[in-house]
């Protein structure tokens, strides 16, 4: 379908036979948007999802339903809730980091056994062209009711993954407890020495996105007992100088400085989310380089973004040191378990595509697969399954590096539809 803005309302072309949640495509202006139209729960408001949209908003609505040849069958006026592409994050701290956005829904006629398909950024392949002035509604098939959540979310976390012969480079850390509190020094110590057991040979990286709880001081100790180094990360552009400030000065008290840092990350998804431009990450990646050389770090300086999202803005990793991305297979709905690591191997080629530096080094900084949730599509979570991607991951490997997501579960992350109710549980080991 279609949706075209216009003076005082909204034009929405429709299927009468639609279901609670279909595919659409907003055009403003001479843009060409990603959205979709769902009814909420009781099936009283229609409810667009629109990346061009700041705040939630509702709007009055003229909702001109067609038949499968576009033959009008009737019109009708309703409010129409607009709501942003990502749901905006609070700024307290990276505990909320992994709230991923409602990336393009992919135009498909394959059955899944979830709705709302509103996937990760992993799901696209190509950029969006530019809409054709005269384009015809696109008439794609409704996706089914959404399924309930799983009924297990209590039960603990799966025995550990050993990942033999592995290549991946490093695994992702949070240091949260369930309830969202800071894990202790002890507990982080503890986590790490878990960590040092999940492949073999070991990771030498772990990764890790703020400065609060502690987090870097902890960490760093951590590390110096199982011998890995860490990439750190500067959670958002708020205050950067004070989160600088932080990291500096943890790691200057530390026992190896700056010898137990791998990289410093500006940002995690900041322009996928739509919490900074792109500009104004490369304008705080300059500006946290040049405090980390005057600190006298010599390491990589980057910004990490989704896939797609550097594809959008090659610029992100222009200013990196080298082109640090995250890509999920299991938000693309196409893609089966054992296929996740030929899934990253074409997305690092697709980005290597649009870098100018051809030659550059591309890191794949998460990647990874639930063990528990709803299905998308292809996509099942599963312990087998995960298990599973986890070996295409590091069979396939890439060069330029591989962080797996997520050593544990993040029990403090909320289960939710738009993510398959898989969020808090993409963790290969048991804390």
């Amino acid at each position: 379908m279609k949706i075209d803005w216009l003076v005082g309302g909204l034009v929405v072309l429709g299927h009468a036979a639609a279901a609670q949640s279909q595919n659409a495509e907003i055009r403003h202006g001479n843009r060409r948007l990603p959205g979709m139209l769902v009814t909420d729960k009781d099936g009283k408001k229609i409810i667009m999802v629109d990346n061009a949209a700041a705040t939630e908003k509702e709007i009055p609505g003229v909702i001109i339903y067609i038949d499968s040849h576009s033959s009008v069958i009737r019109t009708t006026t309703e409010p129409v809730r607009v709501r942003p592409l990502s749901r905006p994050r609070p700024t307290a701290g990276p505990r909320e980091k992994k709230r991923p956005d409602l990336s393009p829904p992919t135009a498909t006629t394959t059955t899944t056994t979830t709705t709302l398909r509103r996937a990760h950024p992993a799901q696209k392949t190509k950029r969006p062209k530019p809409a054709a002035a005269a384009a015809a509604p696109a008439r794609l098939a409704p996706a089914p009711p959404p399924p309930p959540p799983p009924t297990t979310f209590d039960q603990p976390s799966p025995p550990n993954i050993t990942i033999t012969g592995g290549t991946a480079t490093g695994v992702t850390y949070s240091p949260y407890n369930p309830d969202g509190s800071c894990r202790s020094a002890s507990q982080i110590a503890s986590d790490f020495l878990r960590i040092a057991a999940l492949q073999s040979p070991p990771f030498s990286v772990v990764r890790i996105y703020g400065v609060d709880c502690d987090q870097v001081s902890s960490s760093l100790a951590a590390a110096d007992v199982i011998g890995v180094r860490l990439f750190l990360g500067l959670f958002s552009l708020d205050d950067l100088s004070a989160q600088l400030d932080t990291l500096i000065t943890a790691v200057a008290a530390s026992s190896r400085g700056w010898a137990a840092v791998d990289t410093v990350s500006v940002g995690n998804e900041l322009v996928n989310n739509g919490q900074a431009t792109a500009a104004q990450v490369v304008g705080a990646v300059a500006a946290a380089r040049a405090r980390l050389r005057a600190a006298g770090f010599g390491g990589p300086v980057v910004t990490v973004d989704t896939f797609l999202a550097v594809e959008r803005n090659p610029a992100l990793c222009d200013a990196s040191d080298y082109c640090a991305v995250n890509v999920h297979p299991f938000f693309d709905g196409s893609v089966a378990a054992e296929e996740a690591g030929a899934f990253v191997a074409r997305k690092v080629a697709d980005v290597r595509a649009v870098l100018g530096d051809k030659g550059m080094r591309i890191v794949v900084t998460e990647s990874g697969w639930p063990w528990q949730g709803n299905a998308n599509g292809r996509a099942v979570p599963g312990r087998e399954r995960q298990a599973a991607a986890v070996r295409s991951l590091v069979a396939v490997g890439n060069e330029g590096g591989l962080f797996l997501f997520s050593a544990f579960d993040d029990r403090w992350k909320k289960a939710e539809a738009w993510t398959y109710y898989a969020e808090p549980f993409w963790g290969m080991g048991s804390m």
